[in-house]
This record gives structure tokens, sequence and C-alpha cells, in this order.
């Protein structure tokens, strides 16, 4: 199994990178700080490293530099993430590749693939029809729930989200004879315009609300 390492001192952007590996077959480890990912990297030695550039004390470029020149670790892949227009620095620094923010998952996975052959699991997904009330800051939206995996869903809305949007969701499983509803929190990984709107993977729901999504589509799926 490929070892990836994902660096940035923003939280919310580490949670959004591991959500988009969710369901690669891949181990993950994670680092906030420039100094922390050479520590990690020179003791697991992972496959690849996602390392972004702006960070306090110890940026990016300075720790791709580290890590390139160091026998120990130069051999480890690393691409590099940024907001602003830093490639060639980066490069120079001995970055492997370059990918500008924001970033959804479909783009972050097809990059990944071109230094690793990581395998995503396969999940059933199926059609739906269905109102969605999620709530950002503070605020209410209404939506439609178009499809529905264990891991993830799609809501048409006219009012498109960012990518990394954490969101509280709540919606009821359409023709489920115990009328059960589902709660919890979901991250936005990917937009897209047939129909308008964006993906969603689950962040945080319990255990038991994942049981009752999971045993939904797999009897929606088999046609129960």
């Amino acid at each position: 199994m490929h070892t990836i390492l994902l660096v940035d001192d923003m939280r919310s952007f580490l949670d959004l990178e591991a959500t988009f590996l969710s369901r690669a077959e891949c181990r993950i480890l994670t680092a906030s700080t420039g100094l922390e990912a050479i520590r990690v990297a020179r003791t697991e030695k992972p496959d690849l490293i996602v390392l972004d550039i702006e960070m306090p004390e110890m940026n990016g470029i300075q720790a791709c530099r580290i890590l390139k020149s160091d026998p120990v670790t130069a051999h480890i892949l690393v691409v590099m993430l940024s907001s602003m227009k830093l490639e060639d620095e980066g490069r120079r620094a001995g970055a492997d590749h370059f990918l500008r923010k924001p970033i959804d998952e479909p783009t972050f996975l097809s990059e990944v693939k071109r230094f690793l052959p990581i395998v995503e699991r396969a999940e059933t997904r199926v059609a739906v029809d269905s109102p969605i009330t999620f709530w950002r800051d503070g605020e209410t939206f209404e939506g439609r729930l178009t499809n529905l995996s264990r891991t993830g869903f799609y809501v048409a809305v006219s009012r498109i989200h960012p990518i990394g949007a954490r969101l509280e969701v709540s919606f009821a499983l359409p023709n489920d004879p115990e009328g059960k509803v589902v709660t919890g929190e979901a991250l936005v990984v990917r937009h897209d315009d047939d129909p308008p709107g964006f993906g969603c993977r689950f962040r945080q729901v319990s255990s038991g609300a994942r049981l009752v999504v999971e045993d939904w589509v797999e009897r929606v799926a088999a046609g129960r």
C-alpha cells in the first residue's frame, strides 16, 4: 500500500485532502509545518508528499529544498500546492509537480494517479430526487439530492458553495418505510454543471447513520 504525506498548516485543508483520498487504497499521514513534514518524511519515507507552499516559519519551498537535498528523502515525489504563481520557484526547489489551489476531488485524484497507481474502492451510487437541507455558517439552504452513495452525495442547487466548504446536512431517505433521517457533516469536493450543483463527501456522521445509508443504498441498488 502506498503512503501519502499531506502537509498544510490549515487543518481544514488537510481534512479536505484526506477526504479526497477517502476511497483510495493508501495510507495517509499528515503534518502541519515544514519541520514536521521533514521529520515525518525521514521516519516514514512516504511515496508522495503533497506540500503546501504558504506556511509560517518554514514554508513549502524551504521544506522541499531540504527534502530534496537529503539522501534519505531526495527520492520522494513532491507535489506542491499554492494559491499563488510560484511554480518556477517550486521547481527550482526540486518539486516534481505543481498544483494551484483551490483544487477539487477529481483533479486532485487525477494528479496523484500521475505518480502513484492508487486504486479507488468501488462504491454503489443510486439516483434519487429528494429535498435536502444544509447549513453553512449559520445560514440555511435548500437543494435537491440527486444521487447518494455510502460515502457521499450530489446536491442540485442554484447557489454553488466553494470546494472545501463544511456543511451541516439533514435529509430523509426517500421511500424508506421507517422515515429515517440522516444528519451529519459533509465537505464540498467538486462542482458540476449537469445539473448545476456540487458533490459532497460525508465528513462526520454517526456510525449508526453510516450503516443506515449503506443499507438503504444497497437495498435500492438491488431493487428491494
